[in-house]
């Protein structure tokens, strides 16, 4: 294996290279010598002039080869330096069993010696006013250029203080400018910033040239300046560059050197170019052109520019296709000979050309031969057979041209308008036109390419000839395109729209034949008189966009009319373009659809409430879509009372058929409840139960208003709907049948109703697709099917649905709602809770009938309390006092569903229990389905209380947990709209104090309560127990006291039906 200690270091290098690095060898120049193991590599510092890096590859020493490299000046012009051979020479010298591989790689020392070299060599700035800096001497700079035909623009430059020395490297030179440090230029004058500066405008320039080479430097591999001395004097000056950068040494006073002269100073021209042509009459009467002669005439072709007699000329882009034929020229005189016979093109063609760059002086006996007028083409049509026959013709003035054979010999030279012409012939060929020595003709196969040439063809050659038609060619157009109307009428019978289409001047049955052609993409439609009407105009396009817009197809027309279901009412109005006439039945409905603030639907006497201003809009709409038996989507926000606005409606829909409300089970009894308050003469009948519970029911409520069950019972009981219908199906929280394929949403989709609304603050969830399975419940017919509803644009999908959802923010109606909302949702007890609930709940009955009936209230009033307590725990979730439950709770699962269905709707919410172990069951609920909470409980330390608060309130997390008594007193989380109380307290002031921790000065949104109760429990009575003595509880408790200690012996016995 080769040693490197064998090499022959003089042999690699120039001798004058080899004996530099030798001195520098001896003068121990070399430092910071490091082999790294891994890599193979030998890396080195060598103080020179500055602290060079080198580096040498070892890695395919055995194949004879050695990689090195070294950041100076040298190394980058030569590809090999001084540096470098001393660093081999120490290496070879070296005795290897004495030098020791460090703990770190080379890589590692050697990135610290770069850093430390970088930043040595970084100019530093003396800031010590105290230090005199010398007076700094204004360097000249001149700067010449090199010219040669077609070659590239290069600069040079010479720099100095009275005497200018040529810049021998300018990449060097510039990049010691840039990094402010010294460079030298000759044995006797170096550039040094400390003591030279340079003019503002000599600044600019060379901080321009430096860019342009660290750029060239950056898209080529190897380093821009390598090969002979010449090259690196020169700064190749990209194109890009050029025009901007001449104009700057033209003014600090730019040399040209071309092949024969030397221009000292040069000057641009942007407007004349120094070209002179003249066209003459030869002794043999034909006509010559010559072009004087321009010296020293140098065309850069990519940098679009000339230079002659030191002056730049920029061209513009319309004048370097002509330049580029006249450079062959360059230099000499030329004459062109013409013939008569060319004569009329020449001076059509080529005099236009070379007027874009110079002067063309016309001799006198010419220019009264040549004439100048507009060109006034003719073609004539006929058709022959199954042939379109023309024959064209152009016109100057009095004399007439064939296109075709072309012109005689004349004494008239005309310029021909060659442009116009060569568009002309460019259609006549797009029109597939043929000509046959005598006579252009179009063989016409069929009535699609007649059809073509008459409505696309000849409008685009009228705008270029004078076209002449014979009456059987135009018989076959429609000069004057019919007026068209369209009727819509409403068929209070049918609940359908009778759309007719009126087209002037055509009967019905031809009008049925337009429209199917139209339905069918077809491009014209030949009339009985046989001309070919276009359906691609604008009139027909709009018709076409209508009827693809309502999916009609050719089977629904009939006699140029179709019905459509009126819930498309709105469509047909949006969508037609043409002229319209619409009954009054039909203005009626759009105005009820589009304005439902507008109806007067009376409310029903029997609603015992008073509707706000957005509720009473929300019941005219529900009446409006009523009244044509349409149906729709009801998405106000959370808390703006869609229950009550839907139970108004049904007060005022009673007939035979009952009304079906289906709604989560944790909100069944909810609905009863509120019926019960705001519409008490109403019947109403809660399916709920076991299987055969629920059987009885149904024999029981054959006479009932209102029907309400659970969507997983319905799915059940699907089998007993089957012969029963109902006035309306109202679905609260409609996203339960988001999913079309669902077994609920088909069961749903069984029952058979007059009308269908929709209740759903989140209509849209994940997907549109949601949106279109809960229309096909409750207005099925309005979408198409799902893959062409996935194909629908949102505005036409919004088109399709606006007039069947309402939906109110509560931002929207601010100044019609109070600061808080209070609402109570009510759910029922599973069937574990329940059989828990009425065992205690009878024992607590016998005990507390027994203690007070034998030793009085007081003194068993806590071992009542506590029993008290039981139930209410019960209610909650059994759990908290019953290790092994393992049952579910009707609560628990109502509170997921208003927890989901709230931050559905962006709300952010505060959740109160006082039990400590409901929280704790309720935290794994949110950890399960990945919802992110805070909570506060009793023991949590003051300082993270407020932490905590203020990440809550700064958007983090949208659901906070709070223990009732921990969140009592000193927190402010405005940053909350949506207060839970999930367990009832018996003093209602302290819920009340829980409650402002949301609802106080800072809030901006209004705040909804809601109060989670079970139904038929101790929680009901307790609610109804603070009702009645919350007037009275500011009179009977003093500061201190609660609620408990001001309950009596009459209370306990109503809490326990006693």
């Amino acid at each position: 294996m080769k040693s490197i200690r064998n090499i022959n270091v003089e042999k690699l290098f120039p001798s004058v290279i080899y004996k530099r690095g030798l001195d520098y060898y001896l003068q121990d120049k070399v430092s910071d010598l490091l082999y790294d193991i891994n890599y193979q590599v030998w890396t080195a510092i060598v103080h020179g002039s500055e602290n060079y890096f080198v580096e040498i590859n070892m890695k395919d020493f055995s194949k004879g080869t050695i990689d090195t490299y070294c950041d100076c000046p040298a190394f980058d012009a030569f590809g090999s330096c001084k540096h470098i051979a001393a660093v081999l020479i120490h290496i070879v010298n070296k005795d290897n069993e004495k030098f020791q591989v460090p703990k770190y790689s080379s890589y590692d020392y050697n990135m610290t010696r770069k850093f430390m070299n970088a930043l040595h060599n970084i100019p530093q700035n003396n800031n010590d006013k105290e230090t005199a800096l010398p007076k700094q001497t204004m360097l000249k700079v001149e700067y010449s250029c090199k010219l040669a035909f077609n070659s590239q623009l290069e600069i040079e430059l010479k720099v100095g203080e009275k005497r200018c020395f040529v810049v021998k490297n300018a990449g060097e030179f510039l990049q010691h400018v840039s990094q402010a440090s010294e460079y030298p230029m000759t044995k006797k004058f170096s550039y040094n910033p400390d003591i030279h500066t340079f003019s503002d405008v000599d600044r600019q320039i060379l901080e321009t040239l430096s860019a342009i080479i660290k750029n060239e430097r950056i898209y080529h591999t190897n380093p821009f300046f390598r090969g002979d001395q010449a090259s690196k004097r020169s700064i190749i000056i990209p194109p890009l560059e050029a025009k901007a950068l001449l104009e700057k040494l033209v003014a600090q006073s730019l040399t040209v050197e071309t092949k024969d002269l030397t221009y000292p100073s040069v000057s641009i021209n942007r407007d004349s170019l120094p070209f002179q042509f003249s066209l003459t009459a030869s002794e043999q009467e034909d006509l010559q052109l010559e072009m004087e002669k321009v010296n020293d005439f140098i065309y850069l072709d990519a940098y679009e520019l000339l230079f002659s007699e030191g002056i730049f000329y920029f061209l513009q882009s319309h004048q370097v296709p002509v330049i580029e034929q006249i450079s062959h020229f360059r230099n000499e005189g030329f004459h062109l000979p013409i013939a008569k016979k060319q004569a009329d093109e020449f001076v059509s063609t080529v005099i236009p050309s070379l007027k874009k760059i110079g002067e063309v002086a016309i001799d006198d006996k010419v220019a009264k031969d040549i004439i100048q007028v507009p060109l006034q083409a003719k073609l004539y049509l006929e058709v022959k057979a199954a042939w379109v026959v023309g024959r064209l013709e152009y016109h100057y003035g009095k004399e007439q041209i064939d296109p075709f054979s072309g012109r005689e010999e004349n004494e008239v030279i005309i310029i021909r308008d060659v442009e116009k012409e060569q568009q002309i012939m460019r259609l006549i060929e797009h029109a597939d036109f043929h000509y046959n020595g005598k006579e252009l003709y179009i063989d016409m196969e069929n009535e699609e390419e007649m059809y073509d040439f008459i409505y696309y063809m000849l409008p685009k050659l009228k705008e270029y000839v004078e076209l002449y038609l014979t009456s059987e060619i135009r018989n076959l157009i429609v000069e004057q395109e019919p007026m068209t109307s369209t009727s819509v009428k409403l068929e209070n019978a049918s609940n359908l729209l009778d759309i007719g289409f009126d087209i002037e001047g055509i009967n019905d049955t031809e009008v049925n034949q337009i429209l199917e052609a139209v339905i069918e993409k077809k491009r014209y439609y030949r009339l009985d008189n046989g001309a070919l009407l276009s359906l691609e105009s604008d009139t027909f396009s709009s018709v076409r966009r209508f009827l693809d817009g309502m999916d009609i197809e050719v089977n629904d027309l009939d006699e140029g009319k179709v019905k459509v279901p009126v819930y498309q009412g709105t469509q047909v109005d949006e969508l037609l373009e043409t002229s319209k006439r619409y009954d009054l039945s039909f203005r009626k409905l759009l105005h009820q659809l589009k304005s439902p603030e507008e109806q007067v639907y009376p409310l029903p006497d029997t609603l015992e409430a008073s509707l706000r201003n957005y509720q009473q809009i929300g019941y005219q709409w529900f009446k409006s879509l009523s009244h044509y038996h349409l149906g729709g989507i009801l998405a106000d926000d959370m808390g703006l009372g869609k229950t009550l606005q839907s139970i108004a409606y049904i007060a005022s829909e009673l007939c035979e058929d009952p009304h079906l409300i289906v709604a989560p089970s944790s909100v069944v009894y909810n609905w009863k409840k509120e019926f019960e308050k705001f519409t008490p003469t109403l019947k109403v009948a809660v399916l709920t139960g076991s299987p055969q519970e629920r059987r009885r029911k149904f024999s029981d409520s054959k006479n009932m208003d209102v029907w309400i069950t659970s969507y997983a019972t319905l799915r059940q009981d699907i089998a007993l709907y089957e012969e029963l219908s109902f006035q309306t199906l109202i679905l609260d929280e409609a996203q339960y049948i988001k999913n079309y394929a669902t077994k609920t949403s088909k069961a749903i989709r069984q029952i058979k109703a007059g009308r269908r609304f929709a209740l759903s603050g989140t209509p849209i969830e994940n997907s549109i697709d949601e949106l279109w399975a809960i229309f096909q419940v409750i207005l099925p017919g309005l979408m198409p099917n799902h893959q062409t509803f996935k194909q629908l644009s949102y505005e036409k999908i919004a088109m399709m649905t606006r007039p069947f959802i309402l939906r109110r923010l509560k931002r929207d109606v601010l100044n019609e709602l109070p600061d808080k909302i209070e609402t109570v949702h009510t759910s029922e007890l599973t069937k574990e809770q329940k059989d828990l609930y009425v065992g205690y709940h009878r024992q607590l009955q016998e005990e507390a009938a027994q203690s007070m009936n034998e030793n009085g209230f007081q003194k068993n009033r806590m071992k009542i309390l506590a029993g008290l307590t039981r139930l209410r725990q019960i209610c909650c979730h059994p759990s908290l006092f019953l290790e092994n439950y393992q049952g579910e709770s009707g609560k628990l699962e109502q509170l997921m569903d208003t927890i989901k269905n709230a931050l559905g709707n962006g709300k952010r919410m505060l959740i109160f229990s006082q039990f400590t172990s409901m929280h704790e069951i309720l935290i794994k609920k949110l950890d399960h389905e990945g919802i992110g909470y805070f909570y506060l409980h009793g023991q949590t330390p003051s300082h993270e209380r407020v932490e905590i608060s203020e990440r809550f309130n700064n958007g983090e997390n949208n659901v906070f947990l709070i223990s009732l008594k921990a969140g009592g007193t000193g927190l402010n989380l405005t940053g909350a709209d949506t207060v839970i109380l999930y367990d009832l307290w018996w003093n209602p002031a302290v819920e009340d104090q829980a409650t402002g921790r949301a609802h106080r000065f800072g809030q901006k949104n209004v705040v909804q309560v809601i109060r989670l109760i079970t139904e038929g429990t101790i929680e009901e009575k307790i609610y109804e127990l603070q009702q009645k003595k919350r007037e009275l509880i500011d009179q009977v408790i003093q500061p201190g006291e609660t609620m408990i200690s001001s309950l009596s012996e009459d209370d306990v016995r109503e809490l326990l039906n006693i």
